[in-house]
């Protein structure tokens, strides 16, 4: 249906402004990023279009002018609008998590995903904590398959004594989706663990994180 077809108070914008934007359906929220349509194609087509190329949203964080021109009816503009939220949500959400503290998994699955989204490709990064769990700063490590390259993990804590760091967490990716742990995965932890021993610095965690799932290390038993 045409959004003039529609009745007023039914209409995204009026519906927004009388209930709230928790009112509206997927549809209508895009509808409303996106404004109004082209010559040939209504707004609640473009915008029905876009919740379904996102995979109705799930994949929407992924998407980038190129992927939303591919769609009838939107053009440079129209992309750009929709990438511009995007990126303001994802500004938003890094923020948010950054001023939390890190006490469960679930926090730093919660983290990655706002600072590196999902990947295609498995990124090992460490974790640097304060004192009260926030997040000093970060560092990817490596990119591609864990391996030998996780053999040298001594640069790890090195690197918290640099940044005056409390505790250390490492997290990796699978982009797979499924986040139990491999043999080299577990191999990796089993060295991490006797290192940070050795230099005395305090290894939270070995988080994997998958798609809406994770694995710890530390809830495993593995690094107790």
């Amino acid at each position: 249906m045409k959004v003039k077809e529609m009745k007023e108070d039914q209409r995204p914008r009026e519906k927004a402004l009388r209930f709230g934007l928790g009112s509206l359906t997927d549809q209508e929220l895009v509808a409303l990023l996106i404004s109004s349509g082209s010559k040939n194609r209504d707004v609640m087509k473009i915008a029905s279009d876009i919740v379904d190329t996102s995979d109705h949203l799930a994949k929407l964080f992924e998407m980038n002018v190129y992927d939303l021109m591919q769609i009838q009816g939107i053009r440079e503009v129209k992309a750009l609008q929709m990438v511009a939220a995007i990126e303001l949500c994802k500004r938003a959400l890094r923020v948010d998590v950054y001023q939390k503290k890190i006490e469960h998994p679930d926090d730093l699955a919660e983290w990655f995903e706002a600072e590196y989204g999902h990947l295609e490709q498995e990124h090992f990064v460490a974790v640097y904590l304060d004192t009260k769990g926030k997040i000093i700063s970060h560092r990817v490590l490596f990119v591609g398959t864990l391996n030998e390259s996780c053999m040298h993990p001594r640069n790890i804590f090195k690197e918290a004594f640099e940044k005056n760091a409390n505790a250390v967490l490492v997290t990796h990716n699978h982009p797979s989706g499924d986040p139990s742990p491999s043999k080299a995965d577990l191999q990796c932890t089993a060295q991490l663990k006797e290192v940070a021993k050795m230099m005395g610095v305090q290894l939270l965690d070995h988080i994997i994180v998958g798609h809406n799932a994770w694995f710890s290390f530390r809830q495993a038993g593995y690094l107790d």
